[in-house]
């Protein structure tokens, strides 16, 4: 009997040292665990880097908190799951809440509420919620705040997509909470450090048309309007390394440039400044309109001329790798416009058609920068060839046209008449045409061969034919980042809004991810690259054995659990009886 006892006291501690050993060893060895095929609760190395970089704390109010739907409740658990991963990796730093908006039976005091999160920057979103007196309407506000300090970001969890299905819509949110989240806190706790210009003195868009995008931008960079003017050290700077001035040293003054939407001719001054910023690893982002068409002026005429621009750029892009056509695309699947059809009394009549002439745009591929991105809406583009040797350079389609495209050289008739024939079918018969273009590597200049001797060996120019490894991206749609501007009133629409549909597109959403791919440094934007299955449960086969599905999940458990029990109550009683 002692030694029995001596022998469980024995296997106890021997027990008891096991778990406080793994206790320590897990303390020391700080590592999770995540058994799921498609990595769902492992965060990226860059989000890792960000959340143990921080050096105060960080609170998350989330507002997905009450009744909601099953699919709400599945993104405010992915929410939450997400975030404890965030806060294991973060020593303590980030701490997060769930809150009720909602909560309020005072309306006065429910409204306050709701009035503060619209002004912090969070949307709400109305959903039909079905009881048994019906269907009522709901307001909820997926999104979330991050405070650090004196700063507060707002963070919209729930994806917008244009006639996604649901289930889509919510399995593109969970797939980018990491990313939102991430940059979420790294625009709260990161001070604005890089710098981005936009071009002027080429009739470029005006501060008026790139009020939103700039106003945007300025919420995470330095950004500036500036004119080249044949200023060589208008884009990188000139460090002089000796008293006479026969020697410098080339940095360039913005992380990246943007040129939106030019209508006169580049000088070859300017060309050549912006040409040596790229061979010094400059980034740039061209919005060319290859052909003029104003839809304000087509209104007014009912029919215009597309003509093509002349901007002097065509050789330079061409040595980069693209080519933007000068033609237009018409696409079956378009934005579309109000068009008068008759006349009630003396009110006049409208409808809206689509207008070929401006394409919905589109992503084929899961690319950080188009990944799970909105449709973007165009306007009067043009298709964009890759040319050259690839010289190393990686081209990558960043938006296309549908499969259902025609394109039409410039110059070229435009008029609000063919909305009323129907568009033949049979001469759409081009797919996916290139209008976004993103090529990486080393760029050979466009001037290279071409420059005197005395320009060539000068030491202050310091001219380099090659360019560190840089990217650019070739847009053929200048209007894409360009906001409608009221000058009576002042005002401004925000950056992809259609005063027709009222929808808001994925143009802002799409510039936005090209400049952080571009620019930051940390590559956080590659943490939304996952992609997870919807595994969907078959709603026929359910309907077909709702009875014997709800008899298996309810009456098989207790079946079991009693089998279990007979089996072990057999077991001691066979082993206990002599």
């Amino acid at each position: 009997m002692n030694k029995n006892r001596t022998k469980d006291i024995v296997g106890f501690f021997i027990g008891l040292g096991i778990l406080i050993l793994i206790n320590v060893l897990g303390s020391a060895l700080f590592h999770r665990f995540d058994l799921t095929t498609e990595k769902r609760y492992s965060i990226s190395d860059q989000t890792k880097e960000l959340i143990e970089g921080l050096e105060s704390d960080v609170f998350i109010s989330i507002y997905l908190e009450g009744q909601f739907p099953a699919s709400f409740k599945r993104l405010r658990n992915e929410t939450k799951e997400m975030l404890d991963e965030f806060q294991a990796y973060s020593n303590g730093k980030i701490e997060f809440e769930f809150i009720n908006p909602s909560a309020f039976s005072d309306t006065k005091e429910r409204d306050q509420v709701y009035k503060n999160l619209y002004d912090k920057g969070l949307r709400p979103t109305d959903l039909n919620i079905k009881d048994e007196d019906g269907t009522s309407q709901k307001i909820v506000w997926p999104g979330a705040i991050v405070s650090y300090e004196e700063v507060e970001v707002p963070v919209q969890l729930l994806k917008s997509q244009s006639g996604g299905q649901p289930e889509m819509i919510l399995n593109q949110s969970i797939e980018s909470l990491e990313y939102e989240l991430a940059f979420g806190i790294k625009k709260a706790s990161t001070p604005k450090v890089q710098r981005i210009a936009f071009i002027e003195g080429h009739g470029e868009l005006n501060k008026f048309e790139t009020a939103d995008i700039i106003g945007t931008l300025r919420e995470y960079y330095q950004v500036e309007r500036l004119a080249i003017n044949g200023n060589i050290n208008s884009l990188s700077g000139r460090m002089y390394l000796n008293e006479d001035s026969t020697k410098a040293k080339v940095q360039n003054n913005f992380d990246a440039i943007v040129i939106a939407a030019p209508d006169s001719a580049f000088s070859e001054k300017d060309k050549f400044i912006i040409d040596q910023y790229i061979m010094y690893g400059g980034k740039a982002i061209w919005l060319i309109d290859q052909v003029y068409a104003d839809i304000d002026s087509l209104f007014n005429k009912n029919t215009i001329l597309g003509t093509a621009k002349e901007l002097n750029l065509d050789d330079q892009l061409f040595r980069y790798g693209v080519r933007i056509n000068k033609n237009l695309i018409q696409d079956l699947q378009a934005a579309p416009i109000p068009v008068v059809n008759g006349k009630f009394g003396n009110q006049v009549k409208t409808k809206l058609y689509p207008w070929p002439y401006f394409p919905f745009l589109f992503s084929k591929n899961d690319h950080p920068i188009n990944k799970n991105l909105d449709v973007v809406k165009g306007e009067f583009i043009s298709s964009i060839d890759t040319v050259g040797k690839s010289g190393g350079l990686k081209k990558t389609v960043l938006l296309s046209s549908s499969n259902k495209t025609k394109t039409v050289r410039a110059p070229t008739r435009i008029s609000l008449n063919m909305l009323s024939y129907k568009p033949p079918v049979h001469q759409y018969n081009k797919k996916n045409i290139p209008v976004a273009v993103l090529v990486a590597g080393e760029f050979q200049s466009v001037f290279a061969n071409r420059l005197a001797p005395n320009i060539l060996n000068s030491a202050q120019i310091k001219f380099k034919e090659k360019s560190l490894p840089t990217q650019q991206l070739f847009i053929s749609d200048g209007d894409l980042i360009r906001n409608r501007y009221n000058e009576a009133s002042n005002q401004f629409y925000a950056l992809g809004y259609d005063k027709y549909t009222k929808q808001i597109y994925g143009n802002k959403s799409f510039f936005l991810n090209a400049i952080n791919f571009m620019v930051d440094e940390s590559g956080l934007i590659l943490s939304n690259n996952k992609s997870f299955k919807i595994r969907l449960l078959d709603t026929q086969l359910i309907e077909k054995n709702r009875i014997s599905l709800q008899l298996l999940n309810t009456l098989a458990p207790v079946v079991l659990t009693i089998l279990i029990g007979l089996l072990i109550h057999y077991l001691r009683k066979r082993k206990y009886t002599v």
